[in-house]
């Protein structure tokens, strides 16, 4: 009687155990790591895990791990279309086919796939590679190097290396990456979803340059950055650079052609620098801290610099660096942006800094005898007694998508007849692409009574993790090609500093902004108005000063918290 009892015991156990595993990922049983536990709850919530009975610490076999990046691809938009032959013997199972189809899995031999064994690390790394291949991500190599190199297969050490670099896969314990430790399920969907935040969804595809870095900036705090002076510190670099980094910096910042864009700035400078009225300073800085480095720039580098940015050159020591620099930038944007570097960052060995300044007057001014306090709304709902200036008038006003838009013009010289500069206000109850929206508006003039916060905002942000996810990798790491910058060695972007200042009242905008690179080795009788359209910037709203005569994006910004 009791050896029956034990069976039954023992069965019944069995049979939970097999429920259990069942379950698995799904219904969330069997508890994940605790570093792991959001990567889950994300995976879980896009639909990665659909009908995968794994474990969360147990290892994933190559089927199940083929059906997790199935369903994330599936999220990501790739179609699965068009008859595939099944080459395996050995497996039916319709996802896995797919895969095979897109390049993304190979069997073990031509017509196996042995789906229960049990996936290693740098199996997992290859097919996340191959992924990375397909969705056109971009990539660089041979960056990480693991105490346990040697036991990575030389068909796995490339695929390793890219992945590693994206952040998609990390090694373990003291610098290893275990190439034939077994790969369990929540290292599995904790990698695919770092990958899949790292593919461009369908709406992200065609941002712009300064619509893809807005969708970087805080959502708590008010903030600004200059596209333009982003733009131009890294078109220095991609002077100075070749290959495939001086590909990735153009593609990023939306350059075609470096020649065209280089006397577009020359341009520029030029028609910025004969307007009185409208002050419009672009400068161009490059410096070599002799101290760390006994490299110099190369003459051609110098000269080309010189030519197009105007720029200036010069030579600092660790003791010289933040006077010399930080007084540049200083006078550069008249005192509004006193200092870009610190005692952290005088350890460059090169730096290429951009200041733009800007200073307009409204054609036309709010009347200061009607500015007066009102409620500003900020995100989180809180009301705060602000200043607004106010002004009923014609303006240059549209309402796209729910977005509503004001043009606020700035005055110009007779001399600059072509030159054509405005602020725009925007407002939307939903999120937006300014400057998709902006370029789609059409604006006509009509009569609005205008209320707008006088406003100022100052704001520094480090760039490194924004620019490597809109697509600047190689430059970053030691394998950067920036030798046609100095006349010999090399050197890579450690990092890149970015900070901005405006404030806005009754006369008009004054704007400042400096982005830094850093290196290292490696009248008529008025006619009778209608009643005016009420637009009341009591909320959260973006703005941007676009130069209309070529399309600059000067400065983009949001104020969204009552100061």
């Amino acid at each position: 009687m009791k050896k029956v009892i034990l069976f039954l015991l023992v069965a019944m156990l069995f049979v939970v155990g097999c429920a259990t595993a069942k379950d698995g990922v799904e219904n969330n049983i069997n508890k994940p790591s605790e570093w792991a536990e959001s990567y889950a709850s994300k995976a879980i919530e896009l639909g990665i895990t659909d009908g995968v009975d794994a474990l969360w610490l147990e290892p994933v076999n190559r089927e199940h791990f083929c059906e997790f990046v199935y369903n994330m691809l599936d999220k990501t938009g790739v179609e699965w279309t068009g008859t595939i032959e099944n080459p395996f013997g050995d497996t039916d199972n319709e996802k896995v086919i797919a895969l095979y189809g897109k390049g993304i899995i190979e069997g073990k031999s031509d017509d196996t796939f042995v789906p229960e064994d049990e996936l290693t690390r740098e199996e997992a790394a290859t097919i996340l590679c191959r992924i990375v291949r397909y969705m056109n991500l971009p990539s660089t190599e041979m960056y990480y190097v693991f105490d346990d190199e040697s036991e990575i297969s030389e068909w796995a050490m490339d695929s390793v290396q890219v992945i590693c670099n994206l952040g998609v896969m990390n090694g373990i314990g003291t610098n290893r990456f275990s190439p034939k430790g077994n790969y369990t399920a929540e290292q599995a969907v904790t990698t695919l979803v770092r990958l899949f935040d790292i593919i461009p969804g369908e709406e992200n595809t065609n941002l712009s340059f300064a619509d893809s870095l807005n969708g970087e900036m805080p959502d708590d705090a008010n903030y600004m950055f200059s596209p333009l002076s982003i733009k131009m510190a890294l078109a220095l670099a991609a002077n100075g650079a070749e290959g495939e980094t001086q590909q990735e910096i153009l593609d990023t910042i939306g350059i075609t052609d470096l020649d065209q864009y280089n006397e577009s700035v020359k341009s520029m400078i030029k028609s910025y620098s004969e307007s009185d009225l409208l002050k419009i300073d672009i400068s161009n800085s490059i410096w070599i801290n002799s101290d760390n480095t006994p490299q110099k720039f190369s003459k051609e580098y110098s000269n080309k610099v010189t030519e197009y940015f105007n720029a200036e050159s010069d030579t600092v020591t660790n003791k010289t660096a933040l006077p010399r620099i930080n007084g540049w930038v200083n006078d550069k944007t008249h005192g509004k942006i006193p200092t870009i570097i610190g005692e952290d960052n005088i350890d460059f060995g090169a730096m290429l800094i951009n200041a733009v300044y800007f200073n307009g007057r409204w054609q036309n001014e709010f009347y200061k005898g009607v500015t007066e306090k009102d409620v500003f709304i900020d995100k989180n709902g809180k009301k705060t007694d602000i200043e607004f200036m106010n002004k009923t008038s014609d303006m240059r006003y549209a309402n796209t998508n729910d977005v509503q838009i004001i043009e606020l013009p700035y005055m110009v010289d007779e001399k600059s007849e072509d030159m054509y500069i405005s602020m725009y206000l925007m407002m939307s109850d939903a999120e937006f692409e300014p400057e998709a929206v902006l370029n789609s508006a059409e604006l006509s003039s009509t009569y609005v009574a205008l209320s707008l916060p006088k406003f100022k905002v100052e704001y520094s942000t480090g760039l490194n993790d924004i620019l490597k996810k809109n697509g600047i990798q190689k430059a970053f790491s030691s394998r950067a090609e920036f030798g046609n910058m100095f006349d010999g060695g090399n050197m890579f972007i450690s990092d890149t500093l970015h900070k901005t200042y405006i404030e806005v009242d009754e006369e008009g905008t004054e704007a400042a902004a400096v982005t830094a690179v850093t290196m290292k080795a490696t009248s008529a009788m008025p006619t009778p108005k209608p009643e005016p359209i009420e637009v009341k910037f009591n909320k959260p709203f973006t703005f941007v000063i676009r130069d209309n005569s070529n399309g600059e994006i000067l400065f983009m910004g949001e104020y969204s918290y009552a100061k």
